[in-house]
């Protein structure tokens, strides 16, 4: 696979990468084991070694669509739009994308999406075990006594 991070920081805490602006995603490359080389997706799973969920980036050029559908045995997806205009597949319906769209999908939901306005469609995918999440933000964070360092 073809990694889209151009600095890697690694701490006792933390990994972070540099993906750049978003409008530098259209030239990620990743090597999909049926598709071959694919441009305009990276995944950060391996990078940053994720281990409860994989995050990837996409970008599609106008007019551009996923080249098949597809669905899960157990991650549901949440996808996140952040620029362009397009569509989404899941299950035959159609639902209409633009900048802020949110649409989370359980696994089994057959899905694939295009890109139909006249800039780049970019994302995020989240995926994670369905059911798996046991708490959140609030119940989940831990507030600490560390002072702030700015």
């Amino acid at each position: 696979m073809t990694q889209a991070a151009q600095a890697l920081t690694r701490s006792t805490h933390f990994t972070a990468a540099e993906y750049g602006a978003l409008d530098r995603w259209r030239a990620f490359e990743m090597d999909h084991p049926r598709r071959g080389r694919v441009t305009g997706k990276t995944f950060l799973g391996q990078v940053l070694g994720l281990t409860g969920m994989e995050v990837s980036f996409g970008s599609m050029a106008p007019g551009e669509s996923a080249p098949f559908c597809h669905s899960h045995k157990q991650n549901e997806e949440l996808y996140v739009f952040l620029t362009g205009q397009g569509e989404m597949q899941v299950d035959g319906e159609r639902i209409p994308l633009q900048a802020g769209t949110a649409i989370r999908i359980e696994p089994a939901g057959v899905r694939a999406w295009r890109a139909t306005g006249t800039e780049p469609l970019t994302f995020v995918v989240i995926q994670a075990k369905a059911g798996s999440l046991e708490q959140a933000t609030a119940s989940d964070g831990v507030i600490a006594e560390q002072p702030l360092a700015w």
